[in-house]
């Protein structure tokens, strides 16, 4: 499982982003680069669906932040990361489990915005949870 290779730069920028309201670009540069590395290696999800996954959210994310605010370059871009790391699929799963305690915890400290990096990482390990789950059930 090279994507494991995310969780250090992935609770990196929750820590970050959680304490400083910033996302260190080596973050997402770092699971970027090992989303490219995986493309050679794994044979799914495809290069297509990375691309969508990298592209979707970035440029929804990008519309969202200029027309209502609340959303930082570093969401976006870590985000979009995730998206070619993962592909479409999940980040999909990924931003499910994020959004929800993340609208929920927006909600309970009436703040317009979130540190997304800390959402984003409890979604990134409920989504390999599923995914190591789902394995052992298949080879088992």
């Amino acid at each position: 499982m090279i994507l494991l290779f995310c969780v250090v730069p992935l609770l990196w920028a929750a820590v970050i982003d959680y304490r400083k309201r910033i996302i260190p670009d080596w973050t997402w540069i770092a699971i970027f680069l090992i989303g490219s590395i995986s493309v050679f290696l794994l044979p799914y999800p495809t290069l297509v669906q990375r691309t969508i996954g990298f592209l979707l959210p970035g440029i929804t994310l990008f519309y969202l932040a200029m027309k209502y605010g609340g959303v930082g370059g570093g969401d976006i871009k870590l985000t979009s990361a995730l998206g070619f790391c993962f592909g479409l699929y999940g980040l999909a799963v990924i931003l499910f489990f994020a959004l929800v305690p993340a609208c929920l915890y927006a909600k309970v400290t009436k703040q317009k915005s979130v540190p997304l990096a800390v959402f984003l990482s409890i979604g990134f390990f409920i989504y390999i949870s599923i995914v190591f789950v789902n394995g052992l059930l298949v080879a088992g």
